[in-house]
Order: C-alpha cells, then sequence, then structure tokens
C-alpha cells in the first residue's frame, strides 16, 4: 500500500502536451485585419523583416498568481525561421522593459525598408494581478515602430501580445494586416507562426470589445472608484452591452474575428421548447479554404417590462467547415439564460413575450434573425397600498377591484370632485397613475379614504 499523503508516481508524454498547447493557442489567436488578403504568408515567396523584442523574448503570460513555469517555451523568430525558406531578418526596435531607443528604432525601420514584407511584434509590457494598467495605450516606443515601420514598408503585419484589451486606433489604420495573440503561454511562437502562415486558419473571436479609445468605456466614469470602492454603474450595460446600446462606434466588436475563407448564413429557424429555444441555421464555407465558423445567437425582448440590452449573447458554437460545404448548427438557448431577476418576487423570472433571435458572426454583424413567442412564467406581483395607481389597473384583478371603486366613487359625487376632474383632465390622469394608492387617499376630494385602503388590497388580492 502507499503511504498516506504520498503522491503516486506518474509520468506525461511532454511533447504531446507542448502539442496541445499549440493547437489551443492557435485556436485562441484572432485575426483583426486583413487588408488585401496579404495572410497568410507563403513559406518562401517573400523575405521577411521580424521586428519586436517581443518576438524573441516572448510576452506569454501575466504576473502573480498566473505566472508558470512552461515544460518548453517557443518564441515567434525561431518559428517564422523554420517555416519558411526565405531570408529572415531580426531587429529588437525596443528594449524588453518596452523603453525608447533610437539606435534600435532606426535599425528596426532599415531592416523593414528591405524586406519583402516586415511583422512587428508588440505588446503589454506589465500586467499582473492587484494592480491596474494606467492605460490601454501601447507603450509609445512601441506606437513609433509601428507608425515607422508603415511607413518604410507597406506591406506591414502587427502582432500583439497582451492579456487585456490594447487600443488599436489610429495606429491599425496604416497596416494592412493586425493579428490578435494574448497571452497564449509555452506554445504562442509555434502558434502565431502556424497562422501567419497558413497551417492554421484563425477562428478566434473576442471576448471583449476594442473600443475607439478607454473614456468610450461604459465604466469610465465610475473607475477606479473613491476609498477603496468601485461602483459598477453600467449595471447591466457592462462591455459589448453598453456599447450597443448607444450605438457607440468602436474599433472591433465584441465576437469580432476574420478567417482566411468567408462564411454565407442562410435563414434562421427557432422553436420554444420546455428547455429553452432551439436555433437552427444553415452556415457555408463560402471561400476556397477549410475553415471554423464560429456562430453566435443573441437574444432581445422588444418591449419588455424591465430594462435589457439590445442584444445578449445566450448560445455560440465553433463549427468546422470544409470549403464549399454547408453545416446545418443548431444551438439551444437555455431557458434559464432567458430570466431576470424580479426584485419584487426575490427571483428568476422568464417574462412572457416574442423574443427576437439574432444570429451572426460578432454582435454588429447579424446574418439572420428570426423571432418566437417563448411562455413566461406565473409572475404575478402581490398588490399593496404602495402599488401605483398604474400598477392597480395594470393587474386584471386589481382593475377591476379599483375600477369598482372609483365608478361608486363617480355616482356618488354626482359630477363633482376628483373623479370628474380626472376624467376631464387626461393629463391630471397621467399624473395620478403613477401615485401610490396611500397617497391618492390623501388628496381632498379623493374617491378613496384611508379606511378602504386594506379593504381593496384583500380583495385584489
Amino acid at each position: 500500500m502507499e503511504k498516506a499523503g504520498k503522491r503516486p508516481a506518474g509520468t506525461y508524454d511532454a511533447d504531446a502536451h507542448h502539442a496541445l498547447a499549440r493547437e489551443i493557442a492557435a485556436r485562441a489567436i484572432v485575426l483583426l485585419k486583413n487588408d488585401g488578403g496579404l495572410l497568410p504568408l507563403a513559406p518562401g515567396e517573400k523575405t521577411v523583416a521580424v521586428l519586436g523584442e517581443f518576438a524573441r523574448t516572448p510576452r506569454y503570460q501575466g504576473g502573480g498568481s498566473s505566472q508558470i513555469t512552461p515544460t518548453k517555451l517557443d518564441d515567434a523568430l525561431t518559428e517564422i525561421t523554420a517555416s519558411t525558406s526565405a531570408t529572415v531578418t531580426f531587429a529588437p526596435g525596443y528594449t524588453v522593459e518596452g523603453e525608447a531607443d533610437e539606435a534600435l528604432l532606426t535599425e528596426a525601420v532599415a531592416t523593414a525598408r528591405s524586406a519583402d514584407v516586415a511583422i512587428v511584434f508588440v505588446g503589454s509590457v506589465h500586467e499582473t494581478e492587484g494592480a491596474d494598467r494606467e492605460s490601454i495605450d501601447l507603450p509609445a516606443p512601441q506606437v513609433a515602430l509601428i507608425e515607422r515601420v508603415a511607413a518604410a514598408n507597406p506591406d506591414t503585419i502587427v502582432v500583439l501580445s497582451n492579456g487585456a484589451v490594447i487600443a488599436t486606433r489610429p495606429w491599425d489604420e496604416h497596416v494592412p494586416a493586425l493579428v490578435e495573440g494574448w497571452l497564449l503561454g509555452q506554445a504562442g511562437g509555434s502558434a502565431l507562426a502556424d497562422v501567419l502562415f497558413g497551417r492554421v486558419n484563425p477562428s478566434g473571436r473576442l471576448a471583449e470589445t476594442i473600443p475607439v479609445r478607454l473614456a468610450d468605456h461604459p465604466s469610465y466614469l465610475d473607475f477606479p472608484g473613491e476609498h477603496g470602492h468601485v461602483r459598477y454603474g453600467e449595471g447591466l450595460h457592462v462591455g459589448y452591452r453598453g456599447f450597443d446600446a448607444r450605438g457607440q462606434e468602436v474599433a472591433y466588436p465584441f465576437g469580432f474575428g476574420l478567417s482566411y475563407t468567408t462564411f454565407g448564413y442562410g435563414a434562421a429557424r427557432a422553436s420554444a421548447t420546455p428547455a429553452g429555444v432551439e436555433v437552427r441555421v444553415p452556415v457555408t464555407n463560402t471561400g476556397g479554404r477549410d475553415g471554423r465558423e464560429v456562430v453566435q445567437v443573441y437574444v432581445s425582448l422588444p418591449g419588455s417590462a424591465v430594462r435589457r440590452a439590445p442584444r445578449e449573447l445566450k448560445a455560440f458554437a465553433s463549427v468546422e467547415i470544409g470549403a464549399g460545404d454547408t453545416a446545418e448548427v443548431r444551438l439551444t438557448v437555455e431557458r434559464e439564460d432567458l430570466a431576470y431577476w424580479d426584485t419584487r418576487l426575490g427571483r428568476w423570472i422568464v417574462e412572457d413575450g416574442e423574443y427576437l433571435i439574432e444570429v451572426g458572426s460578432s454582435s454588429r454583424d447579424v446574418r439572420a434573425s428570426v423571432t418566437v413567442h417563448v411562455a413566461g412564467d406565473p409572475a404575478r406581483v402581490p398588490l399593496t397600498t404602495e402599488s401605483s395607481v398604474g400598477e392597480w389597473f395594470a393587474d386584471p384583478r386589481g382593475a377591476e377591484v379599483l375600477g369598482a371603486a372609483f365608478a361608486a366613487a363617480a355616482s356618488e359625487q354626482a359630477g363633482g370632485g376628483l373623479m370628474s376632474a380626472m376624467t376631464a383632465n387626461p393629463e391630471m390622469l397621467m399624473m395620478l397613475g403613477s401615485l401610490p394608492l396611500s397617497r391618492m387617499a390623501a388628496f381632498p376630494g379623493s374617491p378613496l379614504n384611508a379606511g378602504d385602503l386594506d379593504k381593496l388590497v384583500e380583495a385584489a388580492n
């Protein structure tokens, strides 16, 4: 028997684990821009200038508890060199800490000018738990490197290495290709080479919006808070929900990502089931390469009784589709994901109504839409003396009870008092609709009195 507390001996295949890390990293890479089809690069057809210290010294993880000890560590410079028979040149462009160095910058620009294509590696310098970055901008020396290289070589590709969002405007307007590489772990260098040379068709999608500027973010005015506390003032309009609700211009929207092929969507169908909503849509690979499409389902409820975002991601699927093939994609929106928390009842409620189902490839790229009726949960809110007159009349039983009380009062007043004024003045009726019933009973000439209220509540409920 093994001794208590002693771990059993074990082995693992380090090469197989690294290969899996490489596959996962390649799936996470997001192609943000590819004007003119600059990517993928064809092995042997280009003289490649690799620029930026991060190509040689990979920025592959954050600080704090995210730090790991890799079993093997790829770097992009080595992997790019191994991927092509063409000449590969390198210049660091900046120091490993992202500091400016005019001599390094000048060398990088000259290296880019003499190559057919330039690949610039940049990204965040410090990211860790327990501390926030001062901005979402790249370090100034890296921006200078991008701008001067792009001016020297029109075929410039920028590769980002960062954990949280990096602002891309305005420098991305000067480069034809942009790759979001994130912090890809120990196999990130080989994964980036796989995407750059087309061994992997990129299929990653943005999990958050890239804003034009930090001040556009829904949380901007409430962060970092005061006295050690942050107020989440954007409420449910966090992230893309806030950007979309305001129609805010963004650099790259939530869910966005390009491919080396293209996809077409057919008509969507939706049906309500006891478990939720089943959505089906045919998706065709209309390009010349096999690829993956991330089909996304967004849901909204026009005319909802509660505040909602204009669309919310409720389901998605990454689907591999061969060139020229069509896949019937089936997605399920769980019923519980349609619910909202009713503060009056203290429980989750699915609202009855015609739900709008939008299917597309990002929150800003809807390709097909369909409506479906979802039966709501029983959710009658008990009426009280503090319920508004409007809430009483919106409730069938409340309207019956209160209407009868008003009718009786109107006949007794014989054309005078508050009831007659309400009937003759629609604006007064609108104003009174927002008043609690208890407040209305205190009005001079009111058809109600304080002694009636408890009886009305008992009858209505």
